[in-house]
């Protein structure tokens, strides 16, 4: 298809890139399905998937794949659900074989059969992956929309998956091909009066691909990555709802992204109460990008207005983000109801992704102000610090309510789904990515009352729920392994401390955990402590200062130091009562690199958690 081309149009009956499709299906296993006879006539010849050792399963689990993907994974996508399941079950030839081992790459984790199959999860997923990128140089020269939707899920799939440069790259090609075919404007999608359904679903799965691609763009937005698409550059409205798509209905109006040039044109039509959930999924998944692209520290000191100034990034983001809340429509809203609602619609996940999304995106854009936070805390009166000097009256403490406040909504969110969430069900990584952010902070809030005493008492169960809700999904995404990991250490010893007491002993190497697992740490436990250890002890006397700040650890390769060694670093951060001194402001507060390693980890495979990467680190 010309690149030119309206991407909605009736594809070519016998193209070149049909007759590569088929061969590359019919010859990876050619027991599960008939291929075209020209093909037969050529399967002596050898395949680069037959090489690979990569096959298709029979034709029935491919299609459970395939429902398990529209049903769970992606419920609000690309595809015309029925009419994309009604053609694979009828024939396989109906959808390229690049484009459905990229779809099964990421839904044969979740499939039952097709796991037993390929004997676990992962290797069900490496099977399709090594299938899919055997026919990526054959498949990335030509852009059609096909393409651009197989290279998008290949490029999710290798995210989730830990492969995060191929990733990038592929996400790169799918960016450039739906630039190419123009899916960013809406001249592309114009259709005459009367077009027939077929043609207005074909023109809707064209626009619903490029606004996935934007906005798993915006999922995965590094410190300083430009946005593929310029606000000012897209002139296409958001999709329309589930329902108008099924049926083949030309909606109107549509909603638009806030900064695109149709949102200035008509501002009201950004926020419309009618708009549907994949709009407004859109729209949060864009406030998201921009609360990543400004996580770093280093982006805020090139930017001289303080939090509190109404000029602000902070101030202007946390204005969008409060605002766009409260205009959401009530049914995108969260509440226990509406998710049982949602879910009612198999939606519930898609509904999830915006609620959570936005949640975690107030909790990000006040976490990297929590060495200000804490600072103000255990030092009310002081207003030397450059770090706080300036900031109104009760500004810190505010931003703490804020941010506990949000971190206690999404643990409510995340026990909701959890408790309602199928086994097996499918979900995005980025969910998990949300439990780790939520677990991480309740650890501080345990580790540190004083930061909000209104919402101290939950943090132990915030804590300890997403540790354990964490340790049953990672499993499914091999790259928030690392989130279990980083939360599982921040977590653990402050769960020894409370069951030390029940316990003869508790060996530092391996402590108990909620997920029942043995891993070696990089922290260190204080033995005073745990030969003594009793109920009223506090968590702060007995974990060890590196999980909370690297500063305060020794450098040297000795092994770890003890607080009872005169020459240990932690001397400036305790004294002997295990409280926090107060004579070095400095050794008070969270170092950001933890939360620049909790957001890297995130956006690319580059960061390394340092104090937290202890299976690196040991031995």
């Amino acid at each position: 298809m010309p690149a030119d081309a309206p991407v909605f149009g009736p594809a070519p009956a016998s193209s070149g890139s049909a007759r590569h499709h088929s061969s590359s299906l019919g010859s990876a296993h050619p027991h599960s399905f008939s291929a075209p006879a020209s093909m037969t006539q050529r399967r002596h010849v050898p395949s680069p998937i037959a090489a690979s050792g990569a096959f298709f399963p029979p034709h029935e689990e491919i299609v459970a794949g395939c429902r398990t993907f529209v049903t769970s994974y992606f419920q609000l996508g690309f595809l015309p659900k029925a009419i994309f399941i009604q053609s694979i079950t009828r024939s396989l030839n109906s959808v390229s074989p690049f484009l459905l081992s990229c779809i099964l790459s990421i839904s044969a984790r979740f499939t039952q059969v097709l796991v037993q199959r390929y004997g676990g999860s992962g290797r069900a997923t490496e099977n399709f992956l090594r299938i899919a990128r055997t026919m990526v140089p054959a498949e990335m020269y030509e852009p059609t929309l096909e393409r651009t939707q197989a290279f998008f899920l290949l490029a999710i799939s290798e995210w989730g998956n830990g492969d995060k440069d191929r990733s990038s790259i592929h996400m790169g090609v799918a960016v450039r091909m739906a630039s190419m075919l123009k899916l960013h404007r809406e001249e592309t999608y114009y259709l005459p009066p009367g077009a027939p359904a077929e043609q207005v679903i074909r023109a809707e799965s064209a626009r619903r691909t490029f606004w996935m691609i934007h906005s798993q763009e915006n999922l995965h937005a590094g410190y300083s990555s430009p946005a593929p698409f310029p606000h000012e550059d897209i002139t296409a409205r958001l999709p329309c709802d589930e329902h108008d798509f099924a049926f083949g209905v030309h909606p109107t109006p549509r909603s638009v992204l806030p900064g695109t040039t149709p949102a200035l044109m008509q501002p009201d039509s950004a926020k419309s109460p009618h708009r549907c959930l994949f709009a407004t999924l859109i729209q949060a998944h864009n406030l998201w990008g921009q609360v990543a692209r400004r996580a770093c520290r280093s982006d805020l000191k090139m930017n001289g207005a303080e939090p509190w100034e109404p000029g602000s990034e902070y101030q202007i983001l946390t204005q969008e983000l409060r605002k766009f809340e409260e205009e959401m429509p009530e049914r995108h809203k969260w509440s226990a109801w509406n998710l049982r609602g949602w879910k009612s619609e198999q939606l519930h996940i898609a509904y999830l992704a915006v609620v959570m999304v936005l949640k975690v995106s107030n909790i990000v854009e006040r976490r990297i102000y929590l060495d200000e936070i804490l600072f103000s805390v255990n030092n009310p009166h002081n207003t030397v610090s450059p770090k706080t000097r300036g900031a109104p009256e009760g500004f810190w403490k505010t931003m703490s309510n804020e941010l506990f406040s949000n971190v206690l909504e999404l643990h409510e969110q995340i026990q909701a789904f959890f408790a309602m969430r199928s086994r097996g069900e499918g979900f995005p990584a980025i969910l998990v990515f949300c439990v780790y952010i939520c677990g991480s902070l309740g650890s501080y809030l345990w580790r540190y009352p004083q930061l909000c005493p209104r919402v101290a008492d939950e943090a132990e169960e915030i804590s300890m729920k997403s540790l354990r809700v964490l340790g049953d999904l990672h499993q499914a995404w091999p790259t928030s392994t690392r989130w279990q990991q980083g939360l599982q250490q921040i977590a653990s010893p402050m769960s020894s401390a409370g069951g030390s007491s029940h316990s003869g002993s508790i060996s530092g190497d391996s402590p108990p955990t909620s997920c029942g697992t043995s891993i070696r740490s990089g922290y260190t436990t204080h033995k005073n402590a745990f030969a003594g250890a009793t109920k009223e002890t506090e968590p702060r006397t007995i974990v060890d200062d590196s999980v909370i700040d690297p500063r305060l650890s020794a450098t040297t390769q000795d092994g770890p130091k003890w607080h009872n060694e005169p020459t240990t670093s932690t001397g400036l951060f305790w004294n002997e009562t295990g409280r926090m001194q107060s004579s070095d402001p400095d050794a008070e507060v969270f170092s950001n690199e933890l939360f620049e390693a909790e957001m890297s980890t995130l956006l690319t495979e580059d960061a390394q958690f340092g104090w937290l990467d202890f299976e690196r680190g040991a031995g």
